[in-house]
């Protein structure tokens, strides 16, 4: 066990030295320059007004979803915390979070989730403040507030030579986009969270490096990665999202460029052995099932590709306009598809516009080229173009992507209102970053229309029966959210009173059961809780009738053997 060890940290020290000395050998004297018009006061006071902005921006982050810190558990809030014996160890169960894939606490045996730092938060979450989501809640805003404060710092840093609002408008489209209402509401989502903070953090350190050529700051910048990759599998599209930054915005060379991100690789190589070891000990997990993923009941390449296009146009229609949102528009909101489809070749026509004017645009570095290619690369592993993910779509998938579309929009908003991208002024002052009263008016309506719709969609994740409720008027057709609509119903009749309350709950129930199986006719989970349903009216031979046609789907189903048992004792 050590020697591995050994080789790594000499491979590290060997790309240290490596980067070190590629550096510029020249030492002699330096060409006289003249001195900056900005004094060393004017620098300090402009890098208090960057923190200032960088805390409003937190602020009106921790605003937007302050009304989610009384919401309960959702979704996979189950599996990985409230019902997860692992989690509920609290302190003591962190080291099996770490081997072991994020749903063992909740059904042991094979899972394809590494997430231990998530999962160890959420461990820690559960010893602070047990069994309680209002605190959960809290922290996903606050680290949700943390990384706006933390990308305008990066990107104005990063951005210098670009106006300040460049960076500002970015940040703050980002920040109030509807479509994180689900990372930040649902807590499980802290893994996209987390990572995405520690993405950020790992570039923030590596421009400090490329700046005072330091080298603590890129040891620095490692660790935040390697927290990124342990969060959340995806950190591992930065591999090219580093790069891509150093390319655009500065005049690094591209074998510099390539021995700067070897470390990053090597990092990526660590988690995916061990992710691998970890996972692949517990055995293979099951393939991706249709209810899941409808594409994986494509019958074709050709349809598949297709309906995963019909898909990607559906994201970026929802970047544009976020009304509907939805927490599942699985099987069979949106059936299959094929290339004759018009939807599916607008999507196709505006991903490949996308794609043809950023490698255009790629050599004059070009700011839109750049969004572009950030998007493209951090959406590419959700994308179920290059592998079958578990879900067909997901709007938290967009998280790490959609600083992109608020790259594009800011740069529109300033094109608009005759404020040039690349133009700066060092001596900005908040009364001239705030000077063009036309251009904030217009963002003023556009954040405060974005406000609205997030405030407004925070209140449908108060609990599973509120989501399940209001995600049914825009998914009606998802045999999922029927199910589990139908499940919610089930507890508000076990929760009811008096005996008419309890047969109205359970009549609104199997009507949603019913449902499901008319979507989805081998949803065994539906059969089997008819089968329920149909017990509880004393009716046992419809019961059985339908805890048949359960096993006939599932035929290993305890459950449902359980409550046939129950017919015959």
């Amino acid at each position: 066990m050590v020697c591995p060890k050994i080789k790594v940290v000499n491979c590290f020290f060997l790309i240290v030295n490596c980067l070190m000395t590629a550096r510029k050998s020249k030492k002699g004297k330096r060409p006289s320059r003249k001195k900056p018009v900005t004094t060393a006061p004017t620098r300090r006071r402009n890098e208090r007004y960057l923190y200032l902005l960088a805390g409003a921006i937190a602020l009106f982050g921790f605003l937007l979803y302050a009304n989610t810190l009384t919401h309960g558990y959702v979704l996979d809030d189950f599996s990985q915390i409230k019902e997860n014996f692992v989690t509920r160890q609290g302190w003591e169960g962190i080291g099996t979070q770490w081997k072991t894939h994020a749903r063992y606490g909740y059904r042991p045996g094979p899972g394809e989730l590494y997430r231990p730092v998530p999962m160890t938060l959420f461990s820690l979450e559960w010893e602070v403040a047990p069994d309680n989501p209002s605190f959960a809640h809290f922290i996903n805003v606050l680290l949700y507030a943390l990384t706006g404060a933390v990308l305008f710092v990066t990107l104005a840093r990063i951005w210098k030579k670009y106006n300040i609002l460049f960076p500002l408008l970015t940040t703050l489209f980002f920040m109030a986009h509807p479509v994180h209402t689900e990372v930040v509401a649902n807590i499980k989502s802290l893994d996209e969270i987390v990572m995405f903070l520690m993405a950020i953090l790992a570039l923030r350190f590596l421009w400090q490096y490329l700046e005072k050529e330091k080298i603590k700051w890129l040891v620095v910048s490692w660790v935040f990665y390697a927290v990124a990759l342990f969060s959340k599998e995806s950190a591992i599209t930065f591999l090219a999202t580093f790069p891509l930054f150093v390319y655009f915005f500065t005049q690094k060379k591209p074998a510099y460029i390539f021995r700067l991100v070897i470390p990053y690789v090597v990092l990526a190589g660590v988690f995916v052995f061990v992710r691998s070891r970890v996972v692949g000990a517990l055995g293979a997990p099951a393939p991706v099932s249709v209810l899941d993923n409808f594409l994986a009941g494509a019958q074709d390449p050709a349809t598949r590709l297709a309906s995963a296009f019909l898909i990607l146009g559906k994201y970026l229609w929802v970047l544009i306009f976020p009304h509907p949102l939805g927490s599942d528009f699985g099987y069979n909101q949106i059936p299959l598809t094929g290339f004759s489809d018009w939807r599916v070749l607008l999507s196709v026509a505006a991903w490949t516009g996308m794609g043809v004017y950023a490698v255009l645009k790629l050599k004059s570095k070009n700011i839109l080229s750049f969004a572009i290619l950030f998007f493209i690369i951090n959406f590419s592993i959700s994308s179920n173009l290059l592998i079958t993910i578990g879900t067909s779509y997901g709007e938290r998938l967009l998280y790490a992507a959609s600083p992109a579309f608020a790259m594009a929009l800011a740069c529109f908003i300033l094109k608009i209102f005759n404020e040039k991208e690349n133009t700066t002024n060092r001596n900005d002052t908040l009364s001239t970053i705030f000077k063009n009263k036309k251009l904030w008016s217009t963002v003023a309506v556009m954040l405060a229309l974005y406000s609205i719709k997030t405030i407004d969609r925070n209140a449908d994740w108060a609990t599973s029966f509120t989501l399940y409720q209001e995600d049914l008027k825009v998914a009606p057709n998802s045999a999922k959210l029927n199910f589990h609509y139908g499940l919610e119903l089930v507890k508000k009749g076990n929760e009811a009173k008096n005996e008419a309350d309890k047969k109205q709950w359970y009549e609104k129930a199997k009507k949603h059961f019913f449902k499901a199986t008319e979507i989805f006719p081998q949803y065994a989970d539906a059969w089997g809780q008819l089968g329920l349903a149909f017990y509880r009216d004393k009716n046992f031979e419809k019961a059985l009738e339908y805890y048949n046609l359960a096993l006939k789907y599932r035929p290993r189903f305890p459950l449902v053997h359980s409550n046939m048992g129950t017919l015959y004792s």
